[in-house]
């Protein structure tokens, strides 16, 4: 399923304040004013627009459009959640990817990804709260706390026992031992029904690269470990 001409025109048609922008032959590019009007009871009525651009891979649903906030409404910096090309961090790739797959459409993606964004950058705007829907950390330690937060999870070392099931055909992964701990196979604990759930957000081959760059992670942090270990014990020798 690739995102087609008449899908894009549909969309733009829903959405007047946005329009088509020149773009490549593996992209469309679109750019408008986002507006939202969201009544809440802890935070009362949040009306607010910001002019966006939105890169949407002519593969998409496969790969997650990228959005940038063009009107400088806010600095683009870590404390907003940017990354260093400017663009915004909406969330982690497998929790975009998994509400892309619940609703894969634009609007799908515009509703359930970059609304809750600019609602939250709308209250911080405002002086009222940082990031309400919750904040991960940045780069790959934020990866980690959403696989950590999603599967209920306590380690890292069970991240990646996690990883290398979902990296695997499910008949084959099945057969391991679940990541929780509870050392019954994946299908005999409850958490199996979490990684079926999760088994056709991302690609194994994607599954397979976190698993890789988070073993990376984890082993560099055990050689810290051990190093600050082996100081404390030269100190006191």
């Amino acid at each position: 399923m690739h995102i087609n001409i008449q899908e894009l025109e549909d969309f733009l048609e829903s959405n007047p304040q946005m329009s088509l922008a020149p773009s490549n032959n593996e992209e469309y590019v679109v750019k408008g004013t986002l507006s939202f009007d969201i009544r809440d009871d802890s935070y009362g009525n949040i009306k607010d627009e910001f002019l966006i651009k939105i890169v949407i891979p002519k593969i998409f649903p496969k790969e997650i459009p990228t959005v940038y906030e063009i009107g400088e409404r806010f600095p683009k910096t870590l404390d907003y959640h940017t990354y260093t090309d400017s663009s915004l961090c909406l969330g982690s790739p497998m929790s975009l990817k998994k509400r892309i797959k619940d609703n894969p459409t634009l609007d799908g993606f515009i509703n359930s990804c970059v609304v809750p964004y600019f609602y939250a950058i709308s209250l911080k705007l405002h002086g009222q709260e940082d990031f309400v829907f919750g904040e991960l950390f940045h780069g790959i330690e934020g990866i980690i706390q959403d696989y950590l937060e999603v599967f209920e999870l306590k380690y890292i070392d069970q991240i990646i026992n996690l990883l290398d099931i979902l990296s695997q055909k499910p008949n084959r992964g099945n057969k391991n031992n679940c990541p929780c701990g509870c050392k019954r196979i994946v299908t005999k604990c409850s958490l199996h029904k979490k990684i079926v759930e999760y088994r056709d957000v991302m690609t194994r081959k994607e599954f397979s690269i976190d698993r890789e760059i988070i073993s990376l992670y984890y082993d560099k942090w055990i050689e810290k470990q051990m190093k600050k270990r082996m100081r404390k014990l030269v100190t006191y020798a």
